[in-house]
């Protein structure tokens, strides 16, 4: 059973004294994972995305130390990890302490850590399931060190500062998307963010008599990394193209649909889905900005369910499972819509579905699943959304 919140703010506290000793000076941090509920592979082409924090997340619980020692134990892992502040030698990138040291170096690099600490790391989110686990993991040991000692950084240049971390010491060069979701998502609000200029707007979400549904495959993302960087090169070719072709744009989010028509070809078959995808997705981001601000559930459905095909047909990064998934529910009167969330070939899918039938919706797709892929399906139905900061302070 999943720990709630308050279980897991006593648990961390509870690990670190019992890894570390000592239960004076603790404080807890929490940033939550978040689900994106649609602009998939648009922020790395400086377009829009909307994403919405969840009600689960990475907990840490921090103790300063007098020396420049910090000592990190994982809770899920049942694992230690030793280094000091000024240490050169860097973990395995995309090891769980590789995201720690990351955060801890670049702010020793700005002079904002003088000391070492102890904390215990944990969290009620689904690793590798495409929920930002990463992200929460670098924003939640960055609020933490904040207020444990107390320096001056506000949540922007924060979250700036994990994604730089995640590039150098993860090795993953992701948009901004994720560590801005985690810092900067509001209470009741999902995220409405221009990639680009970083500007934001927190957009009041009410599902009325509809839930969120998160659906998690069970399907190791094996070939996400490798496909994200081809992506990302497909891109880069399709704006090439259009450039020497004397469209003037950065990045495919200044490309319209019909520029694109213009000059397709000039480029390959895939080249020009890849950049299709994009196009049209960031225009779903804003018409689902609208039909979130005036209530029009059913088009945020139905942009949904667009967003996952063009995501399977046009950029080619979902697989047989989620397609199966999205398919299934989107034949239900009960859903609205579906689609694939994050970087795809597995991880999980998000549903908008009537409160009264989620029950009997996640009991039928959970059988079928099982029936279908011999998978076990599991699934998160979150009851409201957090934001990032520190939830105890002894």
């Amino acid at each position: 059973m999943t720990r709630d919140h308050d279980q897991m703010v006593t648990s961390v506290v509870n690990d670190l004294t019992a890894q570390f000793g000592d239960g004076d000076g603790i404080l807890v941090g929490m940033a939550p994972g978040r689900v994106n509920l649609i602009g998939e592979y648009t922020d790395f082409n400086d377009g829009f995305v909307l994403p919405m924090t969840l009600d689960r997340g990475v907990y840490i619980a921090a103790r300063a130390r007098h020396d420049r020692t910090v000592r990190l134990w994982a809770s899920q892992y049942q694992a230690q990890f030793v280094f000091e502040i000024d240490a050169q030698q860097a973990p395995e990138p995309g090891s769980w302490p590789c995201y720690v040291f990351g955060v801890v170096s670049q702010l020793a690099a700005k002079g904002l850590l003088s000391r070492g600490f102890d904390a215990v790391i944990d969290g009620n989110l689904d690793l590798q399931a495409g929920l930002s686990s990463s992200a929460a993991l670098e924003v939640a040991m960055a609020v933490s060190l904040r207020s444990l000692f107390q320096f001056e950084l506000d949540q922007v240049r924060l979250v700036e500062l994990c994604r730089r971390a995640e590039h150098q010491y993860a090795q993953v060069l992701c948009g901004v998307m994720d560590q801005f979701a985690c810092g900067m998502g509001d209470v009741g609000h999902a995220l409405f963010l221009d990639c680009r200029s970083l500007a934001y707007e927190n957009v009041a979400v009410s599902f009325d008599d509809y839930r969120l549904l998160i659906l998690n495959t069970g399907v190791k993302r094996a070939l996400a990394s490798s496909a994200y960087n081809e992506r990302r090169a497909e891109c880069d070719e399709a704006l090439k193209k259009l450039v020497q072709n004397g469209v003037e744009a950065q990045s495919l989010r200044d490309i319209s649909a019909k520029q694109l028509l213009a000059f397709e070809h000039t480029m390959s078959d895939v080249i020009r889905r890849r950049a299709r995808h994009v196009i049209s997705e960031n225009q779903r981001v804003v018409s689902a900005v609208a039909a979130l601000k005036s209530g029009n559930l059913e088009e945020l459905g139905r942009l949904m369910i667009a967003s996952h095909w063009s995501l399977t047909e046009d950029f080619a990064v979902s697989c047989e499972e989620l397609n199966y998934l999205v398919d299934s529910l989107s034949q239900s009167d009960s859903v609205l819509g579906a689609r694939m969330t994050g970087a795809g070939f597995g991880g999980c899918a998000v549903a908008l579905v009537a409160q009264g039938s989620l029950e009997v919706i996640t009991e039928q797709i959970t059988s079928s699943y099982q029936q279908r892929f011999g998978l076990a399906l599991t699934t998160i139905a979150p009851i409201g959304n957090r934001s990032a900061g520190i939830v105890l302070a002894a």
